[in-house]
């Protein structure tokens, strides 16, 4: 059976490991907001298994006026989900060997706020 529509899509809920890093950098079409944040999404713990939980580390990319909305509102520890997009990257090492990776672009982070409720922001 054939997928109806291919997408690149993925969603985290985790916590902030490190208050999110805000800088501007120069592109073609001038300066723009670019926010890196650092999530711990837990992994669920087998009951077979230690029952020590583990967690997925994840670097994301924010860009635009939801960078800064994400700097002004967010700090290390906050409770926050990200529908982002998958980018794959290459590049080649000092050593002269090709490296390959993934880079997790957001383009929704809702947090959730101190009264429990959820608010979203769209990049």
């Amino acid at each position: 059976m054939p997928f109806p529509s291919p997408t690149n899509s993925a969603t985290l809920i985790g916590k902030l490991t490190r208050d999110p890093e805000l800088r501007t950098v120069s592109t073609s079409a001038g300066e723009r907001s670019v926010l890196t944040l650092g999530i711990a999404v837990r992994k669920p713990v087998k009951t077979d298994q230690d029952d020590t939980p583990t967690a997925d580390f994840f670097d994301v990319t924010v860009w635009g006026p939801l960078a800064e909305t994400c700097a002004a509102h967010l700090a290390k520890g906050r409770l926050v989900g990200v529908s982002a997009r998958l980018v794959p990257t290459s590049w080649e090492a000092a050593d002269g060997a090709k490296r390959r990776g993934m880079e997790v672009i957001a383009g929704a982070v809702p947090a959730s706020a101190p009264s429990g409720a959820v608010s979203w922001g769209r990049a």
